[in-house]
């Protein structure tokens, strides 16, 4: 039986008490949104060690035990203090201090206190103790106590959640958060409201908070906004996926290269040793007529002097003195004709000496220099466009053209569309022309990335000419029926202007849907969300347009003249170009006027850098800068 002076507490049965990462007896608890409890220590290590194991900046953790994503519960900067936010599971911490065998049988703590005994069947999550039957029904008639959640004790030998304690202060033991204080944004109970919070400007019941959030629409605003913050980072996530995609086809492509010009030079190897193989047996062939023509010469004087030894022997042994006298002479003579040829002996020695060049693959030691261009961009949620300042990070002139299209390059460099010139210009970050391409159609009006592919819309081809990015090599076309004006992408689908209508296309090319617009729509823009955007340069509008084609909004301004480029920015503020009025309008997704910025002469071109609030401008066609919006 417990002591008297302790306060009763539901028992815990197998591991319920027992910390799953240490694996020992409670210490210090603390639960998470989930309900599960962890040793303080131990959820704090483990917190530390996940976020260290993250490049990029961590929003949350994971629970050891459920794997449940835990949103951060303080500041996102400062994970190791996270731990302290969580609250104490006091129920938890209320029976560890008791220390009392397992096997005990619980006490009604009410019933104790007029020392009396009765078994307990609940406990009660406010009070932190054990209640029989009867205590149990007078607890929950009475007025202080009778909103105090109560949990059947059976229910907390298989779940320690029951455990956890609801709407308790966890500064005032047996204190129920009733109020809210605005200033602090924080639940709390009367006592804190008449110490920490007494000089708060506005503390007021749940109730009336309640009714005020609801009455002034703030949930749904923030849901709202919590929604397009979701597509939004799901659209980036899709981006991430895809430029995952695009790493193993860029490796592959690598790899394939790589096989090809190995296959090559392999190739060209053999037909250089064929080449060698027959110029040496030819060599060989010459040089051993020679030799042998040499050594027939050599034989048959070989012969001529044998052939007279034979005749001066004869002579001598058979033959009468005269005629030994006569040959002799003879053969003198002609040994002496011999002894004046000359004997020529002929040898060779071929040698070969192998080009250095081929020494030079030795001393290869990589097959090709890899290089890898990242690019990174802090995306700010938060930012206000409205108070931005606008900064000119760079700015360069290209003469004698005129520029219609242009977009940022993931190596960070910037691709131009040169309408007249009918080619391409690709530019570093300070301005400096590293390549310029001819293209295989006239008037390039606009261009933009997609995935491994540059596209850049060929007016007078009626196609979108393909481009590979890093090499700049043209690819095949995806034809648009009519001359193409530009070019927006969403997701895998590709949006497209003609002179009367937009059109809808496929990663394969194929045209899904076609939009009817107004003649002189030159460009078209998709938000986050997925609606369509396109400005009418005669009739001064912007419109935006669902899927469906359904006309969401139209906006018209007196100092809009002449709207001929219309982008979006990663947080789908909407960008408008106002060639006539020398302006850019600023929109919000809704079609609103946020911001005019003046004296900008003649834009012509507006493109963002992907989740960045870095932009391009071209400037009376042929004058490219480069701006970067700031938080004031």
């Amino acid at each position: 039986m417990a002591s008297s002076k302790q306060p009763s507490s539901p028992p815990f049965k197998g591991d319920v008490f027992t910390c799953s990462v240490c694996f020992e007896r409670f210490k210090n608890p603390r639960y998470l949104p989930c309900l599960h409890s962890f040793c303080h220590t131990c959820l704090d290590s483990y917190i530390l060690t996940t976020c260290v194991a993250k490049d990029a900046p961590v929003v949350g953790f994971r629970c050891p035990l459920c794997r449940e994503f835990i949103a951060a519960p303080g500041s996102l900067s400062s994970p190791e203090k996270w731990v302290k936010h969580l609250p104490l599971n006091e129920s938890l911490i209320a029976y560890l201090k008791q220390d009392k065998p397992e096997e005990d049988h619980e006490i009604c703590e009410a019933c104790r206190r007029v020392q009396e005994e009765q078994p307990a069947s609940f406990w009660c999550k406010s009070c932190l103790e054990s209640l029989c039957e009867m205590c149990t029904k007078y607890h929950r008639k009475n007025m202080m106590t009778q909103d105090h959640t109560l949990v059947a004790l059976s229910e907390i030998q298989s779940s320690e959640s029951a455990m956890i304690a609801e709407n308790v202060c966890t500064k005032h033991k047996g204190e129920i958060r009733k109020m809210f204080c605005t200033d602090h944004k924080e639940a709390c109970c009367a006592s804190c409201v008449s110490f920490e919070h007494r000089k708060c400007k506005k503390v007021d019941t749940i109730d009336k908070c309640l009714i005020a959030l609801q009455e002034g629409k703030q949930l749904e605003n923030l849901l709202d906004e919590i929604e397009k913050l979701s597509l939004k980072l799901s659209s980036t996530a899709n981006e991430e996926e895809q430029n995952v995609s695009l790493i193993d086809q860029q490796s592959n492509e690598l790899i394939k290269f790589a096989e090809t010009t190995l296959h090559e030079i392999i190739e060209h190897l053999g037909v250089l040793k064929k080449s060698y193989s027959r110029e040496l047996s030819k060599i060989a062939k010459d040089r051993k007529a020679k030799v042998t023509s040499s050594l027939e010469a050599i034989t048959e004087k070989k012969h001529y002097i044998q052939h007279c030894k034979r005749l001066l022997l004869q002579a001598k042994e058979n033959g009468p003195d005269l005629a030994y006298v006569c040959k002799f002479y003879e053969v003198k003579r002609k040994i002496d004709e011999i002894k004046k040829t000359e004997i020529n002996k002929v040898s060779f020695d071929i040698q070969g000496r192998i080009s250095p060049k081929f020494k030079e693959l030795k001393n290869i030691s990589k097959l090709s220099e890899l290089s890898v261009f990242q690019t990174s961009c802090s995306m700010e949620f938060g930012f206000d466009v409205t108070t931005a300042v606008m900064t000119l990070e760079s700015e360069f002139k290209i003469d004698n053209s005129w520029i219609y299209g242009g977009c940022f390059l993931p190596s960070g460099g910037i691709l131009l569309a040169d309408y007249p010139n009918f080619r391409f210009i690709y530019l570093d970050c300070v301005g400096k022309s590293i390549l310029q391409g001819k293209l295989v159609g006239p008037k390039p009006r606009d261009v933009i990335v997609q995935g491994s592919d540059i596209l850049i819309a060929l007016e007078g081809l009626n196609a979108l000419q393909k481009v590979a990015v890093g090499k700049f090599s043209l690819g095949s076309t995806i034809p648009t029926g009519e001359p193409c004006l530009g070019i927006a992408k969403y997701r895998e689908h590709l949006y497209v202007t003609r002179p009367t209508s937009i059109i809808k296309l496929d990663k394969q090319g194929n045209i899904l849907k076609t939009y009817p617009t107004r003649k002189w729509t030159y460009s078209v823009a998709v938000t986050g969300s997925g609606d369509i955007l396109h400005c009418h340069y005669g009739g001064n509008s912007v419109t935006a347009m669902q899927d469906d084609g359904q006309t969401l909004w139209v906006y018209k301004h007196p100092q809009l003249i002449g709207p001929v480029c219309v982008t979006v920015d990663f947080l789908d503020n909407i960008y408008v170009a106002g060639e006539q009025s020398n302006n850019i309008h600023i929109l919000s997704p809704k079609g609103t006027s946020l911001r005019i910025i003046p004296d900008i002469p003649k834009p012509f071109c507006l493109r963002f850098k992907e989740g960045s609030l870095t932009f391009l401008v071209v400037t009376n066609g042929n004058c490219v800068k480069v701006y970067k919006l700031k938080s004031d």
